[in-house]
Order: C-alpha cells, then structure tokens, then sequence
C-alpha cells in the first residue's frame, strides 16, 4: 500500500470479519450510494432488496464516511 494511501476500516456484522477501503473505493462507495438514494427508483430498489433496514443502513453508513444526507435523500419513516 502506497504511504499516502488512506484507509477506513470495519467489520462485519455478521462473521467479524475485518474490511478496508482505500480512498478510491471510499469515493465509489459514497458516490453510489449518494446517486442511489437521489432518486426514487434507487430507493425503491434499496426497499426491495434489503427493506427498511437498508435505506437506513445507507444512510448511515454515509454519515459515518462524514457525507451529509440531504432530506430528498432519507428514507421516508411511512410506508
């Protein structure tokens, strides 16, 4: 790994296991989950595949990256 490489570490819910992200995954990941979440057919997709745990765990995955959600971007509570 290149000296100015950053890294975000975490960890699995499930098995424990350790990951990493270096910057440019990072910003991939952000970006995508930002364009994600912009638009409705993206939150629709998040409900359907992972319910309402997954709009809330991409958000919060977001803002622990330090990413501000605007509100058209957060999971509406009603369904």
């Amino acid at each position: 790994m290149k000296k100015n490489d950053h890294s975000e570490f975490g960890i699995r819910r499930e098995t424990g296991e350790l990951y990493m992200l270096n910057k440019k995954e990072r910003v991939l990941t952000i970006e995508v989950l930002k364009m994600t979440l912009a638009t409705e057919a993206g939150r629709k997709f998040l409900l359907e595949r992972f319910g309402k745990q997954g709009l809330k765990t991409a958000v919060s995955l977001l803002e622990e990256m330090g990413v501000q959600i605007s509100k058209q971007q957060r999971p509406r509570t009603a369904s």
